[in-house]
């Protein structure tokens, strides 16, 4: 199976509209925030919104686009966190918190919340609990400020009104799932490396959320790729990778490490398509013994029932001869003798 890496320098939303409905399996991002960090001078980059109405506004209708070429089924997975900032209207220093906004973006566009994941990033830092911080100082004032060592991932999955894709086969080992299936990931925030981005997006994070909502062959859509660590775990874990990055500094140094890549790694181990082969042939072995299941079920009800017409068969028989004059002591001598008969 020969994969493909689609690395796109632009504006995501017009990119996303250049892409066919329903041909996207899996969508993994972690977006730009409002006015944390400015990546670029571009009027179309989400951090240089001038406020959160715009933000939502604009966040609002990737996903909507991101709706639209995802797969009937299909799996949107953002990263995202609450920060601290200074609210204008009235000068008030709080924490926004993003994920009642971003959830009811979601809803609004056909998608229903299907898993939440936990992702501790690291331990906080020495700095943190020195004497003169920030955060000591603010302690001593009754007014602590708990480290954000932490960020969320929400996984929505696409509504289904339609025929969705049965074909199946994770390749995901016991040892992996056994790590994966805890709600809390422990995961260093460490980046894919060369690309210097400001906000990492750590390479095991993204593998394990490929390997949980997709199988290989599947393709893997970032609308805001950042350094390529989507694209990246995609390819060398067997699915094709389409990656949207507004940054051209990013970009770039993401294109100089997919410039490395040997061409072998666009082939995908054959492995990958016989396990699904042997998934398929497991599941076709499922549904014949289902099916003989049901027979042999059939099969014993009809013995059930020939057993109560014997039953009364016998039992009328018994009155006939009973009243013939045949005593019940004779006729009980007589089944007896049959039986016997009959298991020689």
């Amino acid at each position: 199976m020969r994969l493909f890496n689609n690395w796109i320098n632009g504006d995501c939303l017009k990119e996303l509209k250049k892409m066919k409905a329903e041909s996207v399996n899996l969508v993994i991002t972690s977006p730009p925030y409002h006015n944390l960090r400015v990546y670029s001078n571009d009027p179309s980059d989400l951090s240089n919104c001038e406020s959160y109405e715009e933000y939502y506004y604009l966040l609002g209708l990737v996903i909507a686009e991101c709706e639209r070429v995802l797969k009937p089924g299909g799996k949107f997975v953002m990263q995202f966190e609450d920060y601290n900032y200074t609210i204008g209207r009235d000068n008030r220093r709080g924490k926004e918190s993003l994920v009642g906004e971003i959830n009811k973006m979601f809803t609004d566009n056909e998608f229903v919340l299907w898993s939440e994941i936990c992702w501790e990033k690291y331990t906080p830092q020495r700095a943190m609990i020195s004497d003169g911080s920030l955060w000591y100082r603010n302690l001593k004032v009754r007014d602590a400020i708990i480290a954000a060592n932490f960020g969320y991932v929400y996984v929505y999955k696409k509504s289904t009104t339609g025929e969705m894709e049965k074909e199946s086969g994770s390749d995901i080992t016991l040892e992996e799932w056994a790590t994966y299936a805890s709600g809390v990931w422990k995961i260093p925030n460490t980046s894919v490396g060369g690309a210097n981005h400001m906000t990492p997006y750590p390479y095991e994070l993204c593998k394990r959320l490929i390997k949980l909502y997709s199988v290989p062959g599947d393709v893997v859509l970032d609308p805001f790729a950042g350094s390529g660590t989507t694209n990246r775990a995609a390819i060398e874990n067997g699915r094709n990778a389409i990656g949207i990055e507004l940054n051209e500094k990013f970009y770039n140094a993401a294109q100089e490490i997919f410039d490395k890549w040997d061409d072998s790694v666009f082939e995908c181990d054959d492995s990958h398509d016989k396990m699904i082969d042997r998934f398929k042939e497991q599941l076709a072995i499922g549904e014949l013994n289902k099916e003989k299941g049901k027979a042999e079920k059939e099969e014993q009800k009809q013995m059930r029932d020939r057993k109560k017409e014997l039953r009364s068969e016998i039992k009328l028989l018994e009155e006939q001869l009973n009243a013939l004059g045949m005593k019940k002591s004779e006729i009980k001598k007589l089944k007896e003798s049959v039986k016997d008969e009959v298991y020689k």
